[in-house]
Formats: structure tokens, sequence, C-alpha cells
């Protein structure tokens, strides 16, 4: 005698098939997830150990940062008021933090740049949108130093004033941004 229904046996093991090749896909995953997690953890024991000092040029002012940033010590050479004045030493200090203050999170930025990549999802998932369509990029923890207000603070020479920006007055920013949101739709 045959089998009464020989394309329901056949659709069942295609269908365990399946279901077991995305249970394997699946625990790789976690598997991915539970490593990166482990780096992150290790990554974040090791930053924060991490301090970074910086000298200034004529060795006058010591500054040194924590792994965030934070300043944890600034040291004055004996012979600082013998050499600069209160401005020049002002500007000194200044510039060496904020260079002390750069360094850290660059360094914080270039420790987890790599494992902040994540795979896309079409990676995963064949046919699935990009995130980096919806994601902003991101841009740097600080700003790039400005080379003519570092060259003014190292030499004492203000750089030359920028112009204030101007804002234009519109009628339209008296009223609130209008979208389906504040209007009471979604």
């Amino acid at each position: 005698m045959s089998d009464p229904d020989p394309t329901g046996a056949a659709r069942r093991q295609e269908l365990r098939t399946s279901n077991d090749a995305l249970r394997g896909q699946i625990d790789g995953m976690l598997a991915d997830l539970r490593r990166r997690t482990a780096e992150i953890q290790e990554k974040q024991t090791e930053a924060a150990a991490k301090t970074h000092e910086v000298v200034s040029d004529d060795g006058v002012v010591t500054a040194r940062v924590d792994a965030t940033g934070t300043l944890e010590q600034l040291l004055l050479s004996t012979k600082a008021f013998d050499r600069t004045t209160p401005e020049q030493l002002a500007r000194t200090i200044t510039s060496v933090v904020r260079e002390a203050t750069g360094n850290a999170q660059q360094s914080l930025q270039s420790d987890f740049a790599a494992l902040a990549e994540t795979p896309d999802l079409p990676d995963v998932f064949a046919g699935a949108p990009s995130l980096t369509d919806f994601l902003p990029s991101s841009g740097p923890l600080v700003a790039p130093p400005d080379p003519a207000a570092e060259r003014a603070a190292r030499t004492g020479k203000q750089p030359p004033a920028q112009q204030p920006s101007t804002r234009r007055d519109d009628a339209d920013d008296d009223e609130p941004p209008q979208s389906f949101m504040t209007e009471g739709r979604w």
C-alpha cells in the first residue's frame, strides 16, 4: 500500500531542515554577540586604566587626563611664573589640557571603532533594507583642533577675530514645526 500523504511528509521534512538551518544561524549570531560583549567589557577595562599626558613645548605645563578626558593632574614647573605672563600661562594650560583631552577621546574612538562594526541586515537576511539608510553617521567626539588657535596659544598672539554669525529673522520662526506627529495623526 502507498503512503496516504506523500507530499505532507516531504513538506514536514523540508520545514524541519529549514528550521534547523535557521536555529544554527541564530545560535551563531548569539555566539558572536557573546564574543563581542566579552571584547567590549575587556576593552572598557583597558580603556578605564589609560591616562594621557601632554607637556607644553616649553616644559612649563603638564596635563594628565583619564581615559574619558577628565583632568586628573595639572603640573606647573617651578619656573612657570618666571618665563611667562599670567595670560600666556593660562593659554598654555588651556592648550595642553585640550590636547590631552583630544588625545584621550581619539584613543577611545580608535579602541572601540572595530567593535562598533556590526553586520548590516542584508548580510544576515537576504532582501532586508540596509540600516545605513536609517542611521546618521557619527562624527568625531571632539572637534578637530584649530591650528590658528593652537599656534596663538603657544605664541601668545591672538588669532584674528571672527565675525559673529547673524541670525535671519523669519516670521515662520515663531510657528512650531508642522509634521504628522504634531498634528495628531500617525
